[in-house]
């Protein structure tokens, strides 16, 4: 297998590995010790989009690349539209500290290996 084969391997099971057999009742203790530490104020809003994003990482990241974000966020986006899509997103997660987006607070909270961030560090770079 060749070093990409074997990298698009790893990325493909990262987050599905951590998923998989968590239950409910694990992910609830997580996500509240976790918000504890941090001194974000957790409520059943937060629960609920952060549940609904464990089942989609159960469900989607069996077969493909799930490190990258903007797919996650497009499902969250969709699946929270009647409420408001991103708005209503960036409203419950983007106050968290240390953190920036909606993404990167649920994967903190749900003790989750972090995803790839939509950045090209050598983007913009000319010689």
């Amino acid at each position: 297998m060749s070093n990409i084969e074997n990298t698009m391997h790893e990325g493909e099971s990262l987050i599905y590995d951590a998923v998989k057999d968590m239950t409910k009742d694990e992910l609830e203790q997580t996500v509240r010790k976790n918000a504890a530490a941090k001194n974000f104020d957790l409520n059943d809003e937060h629960m609920n989009v952060i549940r609904s994003l464990i089942e989609h990482y159960k469900q989607d990241c069996k077969t493909r690349d799930c490190l990258a974000a903007h797919e996650h966020m497009h499902f969250l986006e969709e699946a929270y539209e009647f409420k408001g899509g991103s708005k209503y997103l960036y409203r419950l997660f983007d106050a968290m500290p240390d953190t920036r987006g909606v993404l990167m607070p649920i994967h903190e909270l749900a003790g989750l290996p972090a995803l790839r961030l939509e950045t090209d560090e050598g983007f913009g770079t000319a010689f």
